[in-house]
């Protein structure tokens, strides 16, 4: 869990000039987004400013955005909104998908099936996905598969549009790129797979590095706006 300052104390005097404004700027969002719920106060309020990614944004000097944008490992994903794309993203939740709610949580989803992935543990509503996806998605729920099953059905093109809240819509696909790994570890590493995204499949080793390591190209997902 990151820590984007120790306390008041340890600021540059250009990030503390600003201390005042940015604590009235945040107590304003979270009431916004509080409203009346208790819990919801007791869930904001406890957490620490200096851990607060809102609360460092404010005290650099930006302002916060029309609405919460999503997150990544529970901290607001900025980036993703903020600056171009494509974005590789590592940690996607495919298992879950399609598979039926308990009663409580299809109550409150207001669907009896999850109709979200889990990008980076962030929930996105899944829009659309091409045929190459559900290929994927009907193998990896199936269970039985093989390496060459997974090089094959990446290479494939799978495609999902998703979207977080009311933001644009973005788009879920497969892209080559390049990742590094030290001589010893090349045979082991040429045949490793994420289990859960089913990332580093196809891999193919470049080039040996001037440092000593070894240059190798996979496949990976990423995430762009649809326009």
């Amino acid at each position: 869990m990151p820590t984007f300052f120790q306390n008041k104390d340890s600021l540059p005097p250009e990030l503390l000039a600003r201390w005042d404004r940015a604590v009235a700027e945040y107590d304003r969002v979270l009431n916004e987004q509080c409203g009346d719920s208790e819990t919801k106060k007791m869930f904001f309020y406890n957490a620490l400013r200096e851990k607060s990614g809102l609360f460092w944004r404010l005290l650099n000097g930006k302002d916060p955005l029309p609405m919460p944008p999503p997150t990544r490992y529970s901290y607001p994903w900025y980036g993703i909104i903020e600056e171009p794309g494509p974005h590789r993203v590592g940690d996607i939740g495919f298992h879950a998908y399609g598979k039926p709610l308990g009663q409580q949580l299809a109550e409150i989803r207001g669907t009896d099936r999850e109709d979200r992935l889990f990008i980076e543990q962030c929930g996105w509503v899944v829009l659309s996905c091409n045929a190459a996806a559900q290929d994927m998605l009907e193998t990896l729920h199936g269970g039985t598969f093989t390496l060459e099953d997974q090089d094959r059905l990446m290479a494939a093109g799978p495609e999902w549009i998703v979207q977080y809240g009311k933001w644009p819509a973005y788009r879920l696909f497969v892209q080559r790129y390049r990742r590094q790994t030290l001589p010893r570890f090349l045979e082991d590493t040429l045949k490793l797979v994420d289990k859960s995204s089913w990332s580093w499949t196809n891999t193919v080793m470049i080039c040996e590095r001037d440092d000593g390591g070894i240059e190798m190209e996979s496949d990976g997902w990423f995430l762009e706006k649809t326009s």
